[in-house]
């Protein structure tokens, strides 16, 4: 996937062409790839809770480490292995995220048995990464709360990612998408009956608009943790 840069590059020549072969006549212009902020704005979101690090370690500590497979699947009878975290398309990482929940029980079971010196020490930098982040009493909630992000954008991804015309669709679906997102912690009364003009202004770091903290809907996975740990 390039960059934005590449791309309106690429529109720059295209629209030259367009202008010598036709007479003048421009495509429409629909502003830069949208993929991009969204990923981009997903990244800036949850990178300051390090998730792609630990994702990306528990991928690297069992790749291409045939004994530490073996070690690994005679120890937790798992035989499944995390999948690789894609650093630039961070809304497509949903298998990813979903295998390390459904990993995270036998990765610990894994690092209990090593710190019990019943298996060796892997000593790299993604097993000291994975003891940190097992440390951390909300690890599973944030990956929990990642993975419910991911699975509301996953719709609109696939749906627009197609060369079917599909642009005259799309302001009603993004406004629909971006509703969906600020439903979370903004309150109903502040989006009932908002335009989409009024959505592209609404102010989000405006606290007055925001939901009581306990209101905040992280999904149902990240919430049940959540209850747990607080014990209500």
């Amino acid at each position: 996937m390039d960059g934005p840069n590449v791309n309106w590059k690429f529109l720059e020549l295209l629209q030259q062409e367009h202008r010598e072969q036709f007479g003048g006549t421009q495509l429409i212009v629909v502003g830069s790839c949208g993929l991009h902020t969204l990923h981009n704005a997903c990244k800036h979101g949850f990178s300051i809770w390090k998730l792609e690090k630990v994702l990306r370690a528990l991928h690297i500590l069992f790749h291409n480490a045939p004994a530490r497979r073996e070690d690994f699947t005679a120890l937790t009878k798992c035989t499944k292995f995390p999948l690789p975290f894609c650093g630039n398309r961070w809304l497509e990482n949903l298998p990813v995220v979903e295998r390390a929940l459904e990993f995270w029980p036998s990765v610990t079971m894994y690092m209990d048995a090593v710190r019990k010196k019943k298996l060796p020490n892997p000593g790299t930098t993604s097993y000291d990464t994975l003891e940190v982040a097992e440390k951390d009493p909300l690890i599973l909630a944030k990956l929990h709360f990642y993975m419910a992000i991911t699975r509301t954008f996953s719709p609109f991804l696939t749906f627009y990612q197609t060369d079917v015309l599909v642009i005259p669709f799309l302001a009603k679906d993004l406004a629909e998408l971006m509703k969906s997102m600020l439903r979370r912690f903004v309150k109903k009364e502040v989006l009932k009956d908002i335009s989409s003009l009024q959505l592209v202004r609404l102010d989000v770091s405006d606290k007055q608009s925001w939901v009581n903290l306990k209101e905040v809907n992280m999904g149902l996975g990240a919430e049940s943790l959540l209850k747990v740990f607080f014990h209500l």
